[in-house]
């Protein structure tokens, strides 16, 4: 698998590089899917659609996609995430049998597993309608930093972050070409740099 296009982003350019793949859904009349990108060091080597969420949300997909990524090196990661909120004041979300009136939101994690303990930057934006066109737009930064609620995605990226080396201590080359498998099968639309891509090439060859 060789990622061409869109060109890859440096992890400086990561969170812009999921917003603008944001816009362009949103641009083309659909809403933002949630996608990964993982990094190692500076270097973008891997972007995956993550697949549908079941109710236990994104938490398990997450964890499928790293457990073939961070044996194969990465140490970053950013995460794009749709999804509702409401004021933390209210205990009740609203949603009635009439809709849902739950704001439409983006969130946007960046954690950098480059030295442990993993560190993680969370912005969230709201996402709004314009007046006339009918279009919906990414607005300004809402909550940043970690007042978002969202802590199970942000666990799960900390722990395996932390705990990559044993991973990839303990996976062996056909276990990577059976988790890419699996990956595919269960609905994750992955694209993955040469850098990767290689390894798992020469594993399958064996």
């Amino acid at each position: 698998m060789d990622l061409s296009a869109p060109p890859l982003p440096t992890w400086e350019q990561s969170e812009r590089f999921l917003l603008d793949l944001a816009a362009g859904d949103l641009a083309a009349g659909g809403w933002p899917l949630p996608t990964l990108l993982a990094c190692i060091d500076d270097e973008a080597v891997a972007v995956d659609t993550l697949r549908p969420f079941d109710e236990e949300g994104p938490v398990p997909a997450l964890v499928e996609v790293l457990a073939l990524l961070l044996p194969l090196g990465i140490n970053r990661v950013a995460l794009l995430l749709p999804g509702r909120a409401w004021s933390t004041i209210d205990p009740i979300p609203p949603v009635t049998d009439e809709g849902d009136l739950r704001a439409r939101v983006l969130m946007l994690v960046q954690a950098d597993g480059l030295h442990r303990p993993c560190r993680h930057v969370s912005r969230v934006r709201e996402l709004h309608e314009e007046p006339g066109d009918g279009r919906w737009r990414i607005g300004e930064v809402v909550i940043e930093g970690s007042e978002e609620p969202e802590a199970p995605v942000l666990d799960a990226l900390g722990i395996l972050l932390d705990r990559r080396d044993e991973l990839r201590r303990d996976t062996t080359g056909s276990a990577l070409v059976a988790q890419l498998g699996r990956v595919l099968l269960l609905g994750h639309q992955l694209a993955l740099a040469p850098r990767l891509a290689v390894p798992l090439t020469h594993a399958s060859a064996r």
